[in-house]
């Protein structure tokens, strides 16, 4: 009975670690944050993970992206994942 109850917690810890991304926070009128993470991709991974997911976040909107600011935190193996902390903007589409 504890094996299972432990095999669904590790289950469940795995599918958590997998990838988090925060959700797009507006900061100003049309700048934005976001965060990514991942264990399974590199430091650079994640970065380019939070630049496609700002591109396709401003393109939905009908707009261009820029970044303005971004911060990373390398990972540890295993233990820590990297995460890329970016700021963009959504331009007008020129």
């Amino acid at each position: 009975m504890m094996g299972r109850y432990l095999t669904a917690a590790t289950a469940t810890l795995l599918l958590a670690a997998c990838a988090s991304s925060g959700e797009v926070t507006q900061l100003d009128r049309d700048t934005y944050m976001l965060t990514a993470s991942s264990p399974w991709r590199g430091n650079e991974g994640v970065a380019v993970e939070g630049v496609r997911r700002a591109d396709a976040y401003c393109k939905n909107l009908g707009r261009r992206m820029r970044v303005v600011g971004s911060e990373r935190a390398d990972g540890v193996p295993v233990v820590l994942p990297p995460k890329a902390l970016l700021t963009f903007r959504c331009d007008p589409a020129g």
